[in-house]
């Protein structure tokens, strides 16, 4: 109904509204036929009928119930995730094996560039432990440009197979939303300034996690310039942890700037009894609840029988009593 009475309010837009709607409905019809979706022959009928037409009043009512038919057979796919992946299919795109969705493709494209990166950089002679170990503020020229590079191919890579795990589930369920496109390249950006500050501007001691990693491969040395390599991984993979960490570096920070003073006995003993009080007057109002409801029924059947007023009584206290011990 929504979509009819768009078209109506605008009648300007009728035929472009017409035809995209039309388009979503094709698409539908196709996908429920690939799924093995069983699609009433009058939908197709009425379908057809209307392929070719600009959209009158009629038609358009008409569009709107096949276009909410087909939405209900298909859910919980949406009809503009459908109509998207078909478009895409029909322009036979060189990168269509990458994926049905321009998001995935570029975004495919974007994690073979890095993991290619990533190889070539790790050639070079300016990829050792010794540069991966040092600072970022105690290397300049090509040495640093490399190790930054390498590190910034890492967390493109991580911060890329998140954002295509994400979005990969999204159109598996054929529930991807276009809108949302930006959403994944802001976490892309985010990521890559992840791994940056996880492995450059917050200090680990890789001889402490080298050691740990080695007790846990069984004794096997561990190269600190994969565990940089791994951690920019990581960060681009979840920025999320990296903003924990910072984070709980500002409350750290804050905690010695102004500590925070112990609260009064008194005003803690005063909230906990204005506390103890509140629950007690909620749990007499819910009480007070049920007997109105009980005085409610007995008035609107004056000759109830005893019987029936007991056993009202007696479901309302197991009901108390279930209350209290889940308490």
């Amino acid at each position: 109904m929504e979509a009819e009475q768009e078209i109506v309010d605008n009648p300007l837009k009728a035929e472009h509204e017409f035809s995209a709607i039309l388009a979503q409905c094709k698409a539908m019809a196709e996908f429920s036929f690939h799924k093995g979706i069983k699609v009433p022959e009058s939908i197709m009928v009425k379908l057809d009928a209307m392929s070719g037409h600009s959209g009158g009043q009629l038609e358009i009512k008409a569009l709107t119930h096949v276009h909410n038919r087909l939405t209900e057979l298909v859910a919980p796919a949406k009809p503009e995730t459908i109509w998207l992946m078909s478009e895409e299919t029909k322009k036979g795109s060189l990168l269509l094996f990458l994926g049905r969705v321009p998001l995935i493709r570029k975004m495919m494209v974007v994690a073979i560039m890095s993991l290619v990166a990533l190889i070539a950089l790790s050639l070079s002679s300016y990829i050792n432990n010794e540069n991966m170990v040092a600072s970022m503020f105690d290397m300049e020229g090509t040495r640093l440009l490399y190790v930054q590079a390498i590190l910034l191919a890492s967390a493109a890579i991580g911060a890329s197979f998140a954002a295509l795990f994400k979005a990969n589930s999204y159109v598996t369920a054929g529930v991807y939303d276009p809108k949302y496109e930006s959403s994944y390249w802001v976490r892309f950006v985010v990521g890559l300034i992840a791994g940056i500050i996880l492995t450059q501007l917050i200090p680990v001691n890789l001889d402490a996690v080298a050691s740990a990693a080695s007790s846990e491969t069984g004794g096997a040395p561990v190269s600190h310039a994969a565990l940089r390599i791994t951690m920019a991984l990581v960060g681009g993979f979840s920025a999320n942890l990296v903003y924990k960490i910072l984070d709980r570096i500002v409350e750290t920070v804050q905690s010695f700037i102004s500590p925070n003073m112990p609260e009064d006995p008194q005003v803690l003993k005063q909230n906990l009894e204005n506390q103890f009080r509140k629950q007690e007057l909620d749990q007499i109002t819910i009480w007070s609840q049920g007997i109105v409801a009980i005085q409610s029924k007995l008035a609107l059947e004056p000759t109830m029988p005893v019987s029936k007023i007991q056993q009202m009584l007696a479901d309302y206290l197991k009901e108390v009593m279930s209350a209290h011990e889940e308490k």
